[in-house]
């Protein structure tokens, strides 16, 4: 588990319909998240917890440079800018591929969102 603060992101997460919360990336996100790709995850919002996605890497659709994070928080709406939220890693779901456009993005969140909903359920957490 480890925690980090919500920075102001691009939002192209929001402007495809799947809002992101864009984490600061330090070294104890790099320990926490040994490769790149996506991840299954409870986040901890004040004494809240809810279902997360979690993406690491860098974003080929948009040349990242450097790597990012970012983390779909489901069923969560609210700002979350420069507030400290907690991350604790359940599962890798997969690695980071390469998409072309927009659509084929939403559908990999998609899937990635599906992923998270039948761990969460299964391990009831």
């Amino acid at each position: 588990m480890f925690t980090s603060k919500v920075v102001k992101g691009d939002k192209h997460g929001t402007s495809i319909g799947y809002p992101t919360a864009n984490l600061e990336v330090d070294n104890i996100a790099k320990k926490h998240l040994k490769k790149f790709g996506i991840y299954a995850v409870k986040v901890g919002i004040d004494n809240s917890e809810f279902a997360g996605a979690l993406f690491w890497g860098k974003r080929f659709l948009f040349d990242d440079k450097d790597p990012v994070c970012e983390v779909l928080i489901l069923d969560f709406k609210g700002d979350l800018y420069d507030k400290e939220i907690s991350i604790d890693v359940l599962e890798y779901l997969r690695k980071v591929v390469n998409v072309e456009d927009d659509e084929e993005l939403k559908g990999l969140i998609e899937d990635d969102i599906q992923k998270t909903k039948l761990l969460f359920d299964n391990k009831k957490i």
